[in-house]
């Protein structure tokens, strides 16, 4: 399946870099134990997680993550640059999942769900109208390119 959302790219960042942490932690840590470990309900972090689903951290449950992954520094959670796009469309191509549980690869990465086949910031158009109050005219978080 092909879907095309669109997000801060700073927020897409930040979620497959908790991803990442939280698979490579050792022990692994699933979902669900982040999320009791941060005070969420179990599918707090699966909905996050679900590039299909229109939800993020805020700094505060990123603080909480940070606790819980024992991190020295929010720098870990953080890419090295300033991202240069605010909003941003990314096309994904969603990969077949066999299991429930996410697998590492032999160098112990997380393997992604996803293949990112763009990345394209909003033009000055489509802010206008992701920003729009008219629900006619507002720009959809997801759109389903093929199945």
């Amino acid at each position: 399946m092909i879907i095309e959302i669109i997000i801060s790219h700073l927020d897409f960042l930040l979620i497959e870099r908790v991803r990442e942490l939280r698979i490579q932690f050792k022990p692994y840590m699933d979902q669900v134990t982040l999320a009791q470990k941060i005070g969420v309900s179990e599918g707090y972090i699966g909905n996050i997680e679900n590039p299909k689903i229109q939800s993020k951290y805020n700094i505060r449950m990123l603080h909480r993550v940070a606790e819980a992954l024992n991190l020295e520094s929010y720098h870990t959670l953080f890419p090295d640059k300033i991202v240069e796009n605010d909003l941003v469309r990314i096309r994904l191509k969603l990969k077949e999942n066999s299991s429930r549980k996410h697998e590492i690869d032999k160098s112990g990465k997380a393997i992604s769900r996803f293949e990112i086949l763009m990345i394209k910031p909003l033009n000055k158009k489509e802010y206008q109208l992701w920003n729009s109050k008219n629900k006619i005219d507002k720009l959809k978080y997801l759109q389903i390119i093929s199945d």
